[in-house]
């Protein structure tokens, strides 16, 4: 309290009620707190416990300043997430979903975009998918440079989706928390490939496009190396015309010579030759650790290599948490790629481009009627530890959780920038049977039923 003479809590809306109480002690001195939060983009309280009511107390009891301008949105985009909010307004199951505030331009600053409203329903999950990717394929042959989402309700739906567009030819980002999302580790782990298997002029291509991608060489040059009928280590430098070729032959041969080293040695010794600050210096460190611990289970480097790749895509790796590198907010690094998310990932993101697919009830309910608990709520059964708890009735928990689906289709939305695409397909095929579903309210509610 004597330390803390103003305090200022960011995305207040997600503290828990024990994180805010917390803040009211460290302010009890001076009383000069400033909390700033949208309870309409409150997407964590069935997984995080956060306190919304609290929050919306904290509001109606402080001096409160209305901050309802955005210049992110263009106008359907920003229009239809106040119809959201209105809509949820007048049911009764729903009415306490939304703060009642309603987004705003900033004059002269939000993107001007005719027709940013699509909405589709399709027969078949195939037809959904080739539609959405030629749409992307559409607008990237327009412009390299635009960004584009595809925000969904569940992490198996990112793993399906990120599959269908890499086998299409396009390259995709995902906010997993997985290696090879990090840039450090694709440097390091392509390194380390081309060390495993250097006289494979595919392999050396392969990852030499991975390093140019990062910025260290040239881009599109590994269809060069790919030409060479021997392998690329092999032939006279004096041969090789091309000036950045030339200094990968060079590098190459370099790298070639430090084969003596451990697995995490080279870790060390090329995250520290590629990356120089103190953040990039401490994951290098984090990565040859990681390294070093597998090396004990698997102790030959081919083998080594192949489970490192395998732990790469997972999406989480226990004990292990990266200082941030935020390799999705470098503009260079995400143009002409493809970001799939689940809608709790994209908060505070934005992008030129949003698709929302495979909107039916069953993805993200939206009819108070259709919601259906689990058989045990953990933070339920949690508070129901403390005996001076008041359990709450069915009807409050399925309002709890369609309020929270109501403000996740919010956030959903106004990461759109430009333009803004729904759809669903009424059949899908579960257990080798066709299964027919319903497609989401938003379709007949919120767009009003002019779906293209």
């Amino acid at each position: 309290q004597n330390i803390c003479q103003y305090i200022i809590e960011d995305e207040a809306q997600d503290s828990s009620l024990i994180q805010q109480r917390l803040i009211k002690l460290l302010s009890g001195k001076h009383k000069n707190i400033i909390r700033c939060g949208d309870i309409n983009q409150a997407i964590t309280t069935t997984f995080s416990n956060a306190d919304v009511d609290g929050f919306r107390k904290f509001i109606s009891e402080s001096q409160s300043v209305s901050m309802n301008c955005s210049q992110r949105c263009t106008k359907q985009v920003w229009q239809l997430a106040n119809t959201l909010v209105k809509y949820a307004g007048t049911q009764p199951e729903t009415n306490k979903a939304f703060f009642e505030i309603f987004m705003q331009p900033v004059e002269g600053k939000n993107p001007v975009s005719e027709d940013a409203l699509h909405s589709f329903i399709f027969e078949k999950p195939l037809e959904e998918r080739n539609f959405i990717l030629s749409k992307i394929k559409k607008a990237l042959k327009k412009d390299p440079k635009v960004t584009i989402g595809i925000l969904l309700r569940n992490n198996y739906q990112v793993a399906q989706w990120t599959n269908f567009i890499n086998n299409n030819g396009l390259k995709t980002i995902t906010r997993n928390e997985s290696l090879e999302q990090k840039s450090i580790f694709r440097t390091i782990f392509a390194i380390l490939k081309i060390i495993l298997n250097p006289f494979d002029n595919n392999n050396i291509a392969e990852n030499y496009e991975i390093l140019a991608e990062a910025g260290f060489y040239k881009a599109r040059l590994g269809i060069e190396i790919r030409k060479y009928e021997n392998p690329f280590i092999q032939i006279d430098c004096d041969n090789i015309e091309n000036i950045y070729l030339a200094q990968f032959y060079w590098d190459l041969n370099y790298w070639l010579s430090f084969t003596h080293l451990s697995a995490d040695e080279l870790a060390i010794k090329i995250g520290l030759h590629y990356f120089s600050s103190e953040i990039e210096k401490s994951n290098t460190y984090l990565i040859s650790t990681l390294i070093k611990r597998l090396s004990m289970t698997y102790k030959t480097f081919p083998t080594l290599i192949e489970h490192l790749e395998e732990l790469a895509k997972k999406p989480s790796l226990s004990g292990f948490k990266f200082f941030s590198e935020e390799d999705e907010s470098n503009n260079e690094f995400i143009e002409g790629k493809v970001q799939i998310m689940t809608m709790h990932k994209s908060k505070g993101d934005e992008f030129d481009l949003v698709f929302i697919p495979e909107m039916t009830e069953k993805n993200l309910t939206l009819d108070f009627e259709q919601i259906k608990l689990k058989n045990t709520d953990f933070t339920e059964s949690l508070k129901r530890l403390n005996p001076a708890y008041k359990a709450k009735t069915e009807f409050d928990i399925k309002q709890e959780l369609i309020s929270e689906n109501l403000r996740l289709l919010y956030v959903a939305i106004t990461r759109a920038k430009k333009q803004l695409y729904f759809t669903a397909s009424r059949k899908v095929k579960t257990f080798e049977k066709i299964v027919e579903q319903k497609p989401g309210l938003i379709f007949t509610k919120l767009l009003g039923g002019n779906n293209d």
